[in-house]
Protein backbone atom coordinates (compact mmCIF):
# COMPACT_ATOMS: atom_id res chain seq x y z
CA UNK A 1 0.00 0.00 0.00
CA UNK A 2 1.36 3.58 -1.25
CA UNK A 3 1.09 6.23 1.36
CA UNK A 4 -1.26 8.37 -0.19
CA UNK A 5 -3.45 5.48 -0.98
CA UNK A 6 -4.18 5.43 3.67
CA UNK A 7 -6.73 7.96 3.55
CA UNK A 8 -8.76 6.92 0.96
CA UNK A 9 -8.91 3.09 2.54
CA UNK A 10 -9.40 4.43 5.99
CA UNK A 11 -12.48 6.21 4.69
CA UNK A 12 -13.91 3.58 2.81
CA UNK A 13 -13.56 1.46 6.44
CA UNK A 14 -15.42 3.70 8.04
CA UNK A 15 -18.15 4.31 5.73
CA UNK A 16 -18.22 0.44 5.46
CA UNK A 17 -18.57 0.02 8.82
CA UNK A 18 -21.31 3.60 9.22
CA UNK A 19 -23.37 1.88 6.37
CA UNK A 20 -23.54 -1.63 8.26
CA UNK A 21 -23.79 -1.14 11.56
CA UNK A 22 -24.36 2.59 12.08
CA UNK A 23 -22.79 4.30 14.83
CA UNK A 24 -21.64 0.99 16.65
CA UNK A 25 -20.02 -0.09 13.73
CA UNK A 26 -17.99 3.39 13.06
CA UNK A 27 -17.01 3.18 17.09
CA UNK A 28 -15.92 -0.32 16.29
CA UNK A 29 -13.87 0.70 13.44
CA UNK A 30 -12.09 3.73 15.16
CA UNK A 31 -10.61 1.56 18.38
CA UNK A 32 -10.20 -1.01 15.62
CA UNK A 33 -7.57 1.06 13.41
CA UNK A 34 -6.43 3.02 16.61
CA UNK A 35 -5.32 -0.62 17.65
CA UNK A 36 -3.66 -1.15 14.13
CA UNK A 37 -1.87 2.38 14.53
CA UNK A 38 -0.70 1.69 17.28
CA UNK A 39 0.64 -1.69 16.45
CA UNK A 40 2.08 -0.39 13.57
CA UNK A 41 4.02 2.41 15.73
CA UNK A 42 5.60 -0.56 17.97
CA UNK A 43 6.54 -2.42 15.08
CA UNK A 44 7.58 -0.16 12.67
CA UNK A 45 8.84 2.86 14.47
CA UNK A 46 11.13 4.72 11.45
CA UNK A 47 10.69 5.76 8.11
CA UNK A 48 12.78 6.92 5.30
CA UNK A 49 13.61 10.96 5.58
CA UNK A 50 11.67 12.55 3.08
CA UNK A 51 14.01 15.05 1.71
CA UNK A 52 16.96 12.96 1.03
CA UNK A 53 15.34 10.02 -0.12
CA UNK A 54 15.91 7.85 2.83
CA UNK A 55 20.00 7.79 1.78
CA UNK A 56 21.41 10.63 3.99
CA UNK A 57 22.81 12.45 1.54
CA UNK A 58 22.14 15.50 -0.06
CA UNK A 59 22.45 16.01 -3.43
CA UNK A 60 23.06 19.22 -4.89
CA UNK A 61 21.40 20.75 -7.83
CA UNK A 62 24.07 22.46 -9.51
CA UNK A 63 26.34 19.17 -9.61
CA UNK A 64 24.59 15.99 -9.26
CA UNK A 65 27.18 13.71 -8.60
CA UNK A 66 28.49 15.96 -5.65
CA UNK A 67 26.36 15.14 -2.12
CA UNK A 68 26.85 16.01 1.44
CA UNK A 69 25.65 14.53 4.71
CA UNK A 70 21.73 15.24 5.23
CA UNK A 71 21.03 17.56 7.91
CA UNK A 72 17.51 16.77 8.46
CA UNK A 73 18.44 12.91 9.76
CA UNK A 74 21.54 10.45 10.56
CA UNK A 75 21.48 7.96 8.09
CA UNK A 76 18.29 8.36 6.60
CA UNK A 77 15.99 6.95 8.51
CA UNK A 78 13.52 8.86 11.02
CA UNK A 79 11.38 8.19 14.06
CA UNK A 80 8.13 8.24 13.08
CA UNK A 81 5.61 11.27 14.43
CA UNK A 82 3.37 8.80 16.56
CA UNK A 83 6.43 6.70 17.34
CA UNK A 84 8.08 10.09 18.86
CA UNK A 85 5.16 10.34 21.37
CA UNK A 86 3.19 6.83 21.84
CA UNK A 87 6.37 4.42 20.77
CA UNK A 88 8.23 2.47 22.86
CA UNK A 89 10.23 4.63 25.63
CA UNK A 90 13.87 3.64 23.91
CA UNK A 91 12.18 5.05 20.61
CA UNK A 92 11.43 8.53 22.46
CA UNK A 93 14.50 8.52 24.20
CA UNK A 94 16.07 7.97 20.37
CA UNK A 95 13.87 10.29 18.87
CA UNK A 96 15.01 13.39 21.91
CA UNK A 97 18.76 12.42 21.69
CA UNK A 98 18.65 12.66 17.44
CA UNK A 99 17.10 16.06 17.77
CA UNK A 100 19.19 17.41 20.63
CA UNK A 101 22.44 16.43 18.53
CA UNK A 102 21.01 17.96 15.54
CA UNK A 103 20.07 20.77 17.14
CA UNK A 104 23.83 21.41 18.50
CA UNK A 105 25.44 20.41 15.61
CA UNK A 106 23.20 23.52 13.83
CA UNK A 107 24.38 26.06 16.88
CA UNK A 108 27.41 25.22 16.08
CA UNK A 109 27.60 25.04 12.30
CA UNK A 110 29.13 21.73 12.02
CA UNK A 111 25.80 20.02 10.65
CA UNK A 112 27.04 20.20 6.67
Amino acid sequence: MRKNHAPWILIGVLLVAWAGWHALGLALAVIGLGIVYVSSLRFHPRMRHRACGGSGEHHSWLFPWVHRKCGGCQGGRIVRWGARRWGAGHIVDEHSQAKAARDAARENRAWR
